[in-house]
């Protein structure tokens, strides 16, 4: 069966045209009013304060932070994860939950940031990029691909080992990226929220759409039975 029907088209296409432009609006506001505020100061302080405590070990760890969501990385995800899923759960579904789910969230990321042209932290970037600031795409694709990965396993398995590492996943990983990204001085904080709002809300919806088509007596404990057999052919 197909992991994506009629209805969740639709569905996915609502969730770009609704998102896109709530993010659009949302931009706007911060470039025309909170960046000449106060709190618009207080954000670049932040980025001026990373900035400060730079040092070439940091350095060194924020850039590898900053890669696990860049699109060499991205690229590799998928590579090694097609074969494991189809060999796990003999479907595309979990492999279209996690990357079904980055093309919605690179899509919404390319309109806002291309109609809302915020400009980057008033410091030193380490990186050159040729994106506006607002929001922060690697934040959303870190945010929707590890998100998405956790899910797939705590909707999969009730053990408690793989479901402990999916929680540390989900949380641990996009906050690696955020970390990279601001310390590298290529988003302001609220950048880094607008691109983790972005994949969670994008995560949410896909999982619905790919969750329409499975079974209806599918469960945690059932998957745990199916992954034990497969493991052992």
């Amino acid at each position: 069966m197909s992991p994506v029907d009629g209805r969740g088209l639709a569905m996915v296409a609502a969730t770009y045209v609704v998102v896109a432009a709530e993010f659009v609006g949302l931009g706007t506001a911060i470039v025309r009013w909170w960046d000449p505020s106060s709190l618009g100061t207080l954000d670049a302080d932040v980025s001026r304060a990373l900035e400060s405590i730079r040092t070439d070990r940091l350095t060194t760890v924020s850039e590898r932070m900053s890669q696990l969501s860049d699109t060499y990385a991205k690229i590799a995800y998928g590579i090694v994860l097609v074969p494991v899923m189809l060999w796990l759960f003999r479907r595309w579904h979990e492999w279209t939950l996690v990357f079904g789910g980055l093309l919605l969230e690179v899509s919404i990321f390319v309109t806002a940031a291309r109609i809302v042209g915020r400009e980057r932290p008033p410091v030193e970037q380490l990186e050159q990029s040729h994106t506006a600031s607002f929001p922060s795409g690697h934040i959303a694709a870190a945010t929707t691909f590890f998100v998405a990965l956790g899910v797939v396993v705590l909707m999969r398995t009730r053990r408690r080992g793989p479901r402990v590492v999916a929680w540390t996943v989900m949380v641990l990983g996009p906050l690696a990226v955020t970390w990279g990204r601001l310390y590298m001085g290529m988003h302001h904080v609220t950048d880094a929220v607008g691109g983790m709002v972005i994949g969670v809300s994008v995560v949410t919806v896909v999982s619905r759409v790919v969750h329409r088509t499975l079974p209806p007596d599918e469960s945690a404990a059932r998957h745990d039975e199916l992954v034990g057999s497969a493991r052992s052919r």
